[in-house]
């Protein structure tokens, strides 16, 4: 496997020269800001360059290009597979309702024997992550490592894009398989938030829209806990995302907003927020997120068969997480590289939700606020 990672920005142009790795084997994996138009020309030198390979990519309010965050640039990956097969589908997304049929229409049409590991990209607005990592799991054996993200924008949340067919489009998911005995793909994400204050009951909701919890309406009481905050919406409350318990009282999935009905007085979010639930706020210091993002890069580095196996590390890290650290978003990319092995490389982008197994031996999940980070690499 060959890993060439590079950006291109306005001003300096290609930070290094384009490999000729053009082939059906070569996944080129672009990240760059919602407003695509700054970067066109690059798009179109990559649909020349590679006109073979497979390219998936999505909008982003930041790449990552290794340890280093990128706001105004145009992150690329070229990774050529000598033996691994690779099949890209897409499917058009225009509302939440349709985000479980999508993910099974992509999942049976990637589905073979031989498949080992899905990259999922989506729009970052018009997706109900739950309903299509359940539709992804219809389809796909739990041994299939499912992993990915929601497209983001700088925090507006008003326009995201994924491509198709090499240009930036709405309203889209695509999906990467890779298939063959040599390929290992692996997954892994942690959060870092910590849960606080009373813990309260889901008592209306219906998918990913909360009406109320305790009875009172969900909105109004978040404003309250939001205080002055609460005029920043639905920015501000990344800052404080939910924690959705699981029955056991074990684990919780971390659910953030995207967005906000005054007129119903309701919270929309990236996925389903299951009535009954119990809840409670949480918060995030900068080192329990640090320390979140190094724990999962330790764990797959302590599963990898063979340790000193240089990686390809796809990070997806929630654009929440980069509100709370700001300028010292870069210490998590930091740290979840140099737990890597030596001469890895990681490329990826601040996105709107994650996806990624909950627990060993599960199907895909939605999360917020985590970093996921999955390993990809070539055996002999």
């Amino acid at each position: 496997m060959q890993v060439v990672l590079t950006f291109f920005t306005e001003a300096t142009g290609w930070h290094k020269p384009l490999p000729d790795l053009d082939s059906p084997r070569t996944l080129v994996l672009v990240f760059g800001q919602a407003e695509s138009r700054h970067y066109q020309a690059a798009l179109d030198e990559l649909i020349t360059k590679y006109p073979t390979s497979l390219m998936a990519g999505c909008s982003t309010v930041a790449g990552i290009f290794d340890d280093y965050l990128m706001e105004d640039a145009l992150v690329v990956g070229i990774i050529h597979f000598h033996t691994t097969r690779l099949t890209l589908v897409s499917r058009e997304i225009h509302a939440s309702a349709e985000s479980w049929q999508a993910g099974k229409n992509i999942a049976e049409n990637l589905y073979a024997p031989d498949l080992k590991g899905v990259l999922i990209l989506s729009d970052g607005l018009n997706t109900n992550g739950t309903e299509l990592a359940r539709g992804l799991a219809s389809a796909l054996p739990a041994n299939v490592m499912v992993a990915g993200g929601l497209a983001s924008d700088p925090m507006e949340f008003k326009h995201t894009w994924i491509l198709h067919k090499g240009a930036p489009a709405t309203h889209m998911v695509c999906g990467v398989g890779f298939y063959g005995e040599q390929i290992y793909f692996a997954t892994q994400a942690k959060d870092g938030w910590r849960p606080f204050g009373p813990e309260r009951t889901i008592t209306k909701s219906a998918g990913n829209i909360l009406y109320e919890i305790d009875q009172q309406p969900a909105l109004e009481l978040y404003k309250e806990y939001l205080g002055d905050h609460a005029a920043g919406l639905p920015a501000t409350a990344l800052h404080f995302p939910l924690a959705i318990w699981g029955e056991s009282k074990e684990h919780y999935l971390v659910r953030t907003i995207l967005g906000i009905d005054e007129s119903a007085n309701s919270l929309i979010f990236a996925g389903d927020i299951p009535k009954d639930s119990k809840t409670q706020l949480m918060y995030g210091s900068f080192d329990n997120l640090v320390e979140g993002a190094e724990i999962a890069s330790r764990i797959l580095t302590d599963k990898l068969p063979e340790a000193s196996q240089p990686v390809l590390a796809l990070a997806i890290s929630c654009a929440g997480r980069k509100l709370v650290m700001q300028e010292d978003t870069d210490q998590e990319l930091e740290a979840t590289l140099e737990n890597l092995p030596p001469d890895s490389r990681q490329i990826g982008f601040y996105s709107f939700g994650e996806l990624a197994p909950s627990f060993p031996g599960e199907g895909c999940s939605l999360h917020n606020e985590t970093m996921t980070i999955t390993v990809i690499y070539e055996g002999s």
